[in-house]
């Protein structure tokens, strides 16, 4: 397990277990579901006839803590955080109904993973379904909960308070139990979501690349009816085929001119254009995350010159590029991609299945004063060598291009750097020049190469790294790294990628 000095934890959980980041937020959830089934069964749906218990045991004159009006619990209760509410609920029946009141339950999280899960979140949905505000829906897709999906979303139709909805799947493909696509049926529910509420502020699609294929749909329908409120919409995709794309897609940035109050914008790399640039001129922008899956010389790469007017009129917004399954766009990342002027922040390649050294040197040259983030994610390649991947062959006496990132970009906090051979005495390079500002040092043992002569020296540059990171600090073992970077052909890289990428959209 990977900690930073000052104790959280980096990217192994996630890596481990896509979900493991929401475990805490599930833990409540279901700790919720027992103490709403210890209820009769009618109680879900029986507020009312709390408060005529509650009035007949007033009628008694029996006055203690647990007859206490309605209005009075909801009072204290609103004081008290979610996990202090939970604890309450089980002083007493009346309690427990309490907690389940409708202004307590403005944001749920529903996760779709099994039948308890299933069943709490239909209980939770005929409860909360015109009064919930904001939705984010975990779904194991690879299951039947496509079905449960829609079937959530159709009862969310109505919902003129809902505010905010996220889809979180963790798969990128979209579908029912016997493989038939839903993708129509998806996408008239949130239509319908769309033109219903009264002020809908953020929707994600969750990476879905089915959805893609609707995106002009979706946009043209929020331009309608949601242009003066929406704040954050996503809309990148994961592909499972990253040269499956529609060199024409870019034909709708001009779209976008009309939402003044957007700040996070998620797209593929495909609908980037000078004119979507130029479309974004509210100054509200504070996100701007790509997605590059395959590439394509028709597209029309972005100019600098567009890039500093961007700046200009978005002067405190992010770029986080993530390169997924890139195997042509890696090759072309520092030619065609990059610009001096980009505000990039945050750089993932994630399973590209190369290494483009030239890459690394554009980041400390252009982005020094802006990189917070690079994460670099490869599996094994059978016919990998034993030269650490930043080895220059043609240059062998310059500079290690990772620590010249590390030494000139003085705003980095993270570095994950897995899948690659790379030396340890660049990597105590980089714990010294970054020090304690270094929040997340992420690599694995087994591509960790020395040129030292014993086995002390290294125990020595390792217990070095410990003193500047934290005595918790470590290299990650074999056993905590995904199977699929230990070997391509075993585990779904997705199961990595997807949560990686939809962190970036809150």
């Amino acid at each position: 397990m990977i900690h930073a000095e000052n104790g959280d934890v980096i990217y192994l959980e996630q890596l481990k277990n896509p979900m493991e980041s929401d475990a805490t937020e599930k833990a409540v959830s279901k700790k919720c579901e027992e103490q709403l089934s210890s209820i009769n069964a009618n109680s879900c749906s029986s507020y009312n006839d709390a408060n005529r218990s509650i009035e007949m045991a007033q009628e008694d004159n029996n006055l203690c803590w647990n007859n206490l009006p309605s209005i009075i619990l909801q009072e204290i209760f609103s004081y008290l955080p979610y996990n202090c509410r939970l604890r309450a609920s089980q002083v007493c029946k009346n309690w427990r109904y309490a907690l389940f009141h409708p202004h307590f339950w403005k944001k749920i999280t529903f996760v779709l993973k099994d039948e308890d899960s299933v069943s709490w979140t239909k209980c939770l949905a005929n409860n909360f379904e015109l009064s919930v505000q904001e939705v984010t829906i975990i779904c194991d897709i690879s299951n039947y909960c496509a079905k449960e999906t829609l079937a959530l979303l159709k009862k969310l139709r109505y919902n003129r308070q809902l505010r905010k909805l996220f889809l979180e799947p963790i798969n990128s493909t979209f579908e029912y139990e016997d493989g038939t696509k839903c993708t129509k049926a998806l996408v008239s529910s949130l239509i319908t979501i769309i033109k219903k509420s009264n002020r809908l502020e953020a929707l994600s699609l969750g990476c879905i690349e089915d959805l893609i294929g609707s995106a002009r749909q979706i946009v043209i329908h929020l331009r309608n009816y949601q242009a003066k409120h929406l704040t954050t919409l996503a809309l990148a995709s994961v592909k499972d085929d990253p040269d499956d794309f529609n060199i024409f897609n870019a034909s709708y940035g001009h779209l976008f001119d009309s939402f003044a109050r957007l700040s996070i914008l998620t797209l593929d790399y495909e609908f980037l254009t000078n004119s979507l640039l130029k479309a974004l001129d509210s100054g509200t922008m504070e996100r701007l995350v790509i997605h590059v899956h395959g590439w394509h010389y028709q597209f029309s790469d972005t100019t600098d010159g567009s890039w500093q007017s961007f700046v200009q009129k978005n002067p405190k917004c992010e770029l986080r590029l993530n390169l997924l399954h890139s195997y042509v766009g890696i090759e072309k990342l520092d030619t065609n991609i990059l610009r001096p002027s980009m505000p990039l922040t945050h750089l993932k390649v994630l399973f590209c299945e190369k290494f483009n050294i030239r890459v690394l040197h554009r980041l400390s040259r252009w982005y020094s004063l802006t990189l917070k983030s690079l994460i670099w994610i490869d599996s094994v390649q059978p016919s990998a060598k034993n030269i650490p991947a930043t080895y220059d062959p043609n240059d062998p006496h310059s500079p290690d291009p990772l620590v010249l990132v590390a030494w000139k970009c003085t705003k980095l906090v993270e570095i994950v750097f897995i899948g690659h051979r790379y030396h340890q005495e660049n990597l105590l390079a980089i714990a010294r020049l970054r020090g304690n500002t270094l929040k997340s040092l992420v690599f694995a043992q087994r591509f960790i190469a020395t040129d030292v002569e014993s086995w002390h020296k290294s125990e020595t540059i390792t217990h070095e790294i410990k003193e500047i990171m934290g005595n918790q600090w470590k290299p990650l073992s074999d056993e905590d790294l995904p199977a699929v970077v230990k070997n391509p052909f075993e585990g779904d890289s997705r199961e990595v990628i997807m949560p990686l990428v939809l962190q970036d959209q809150k």
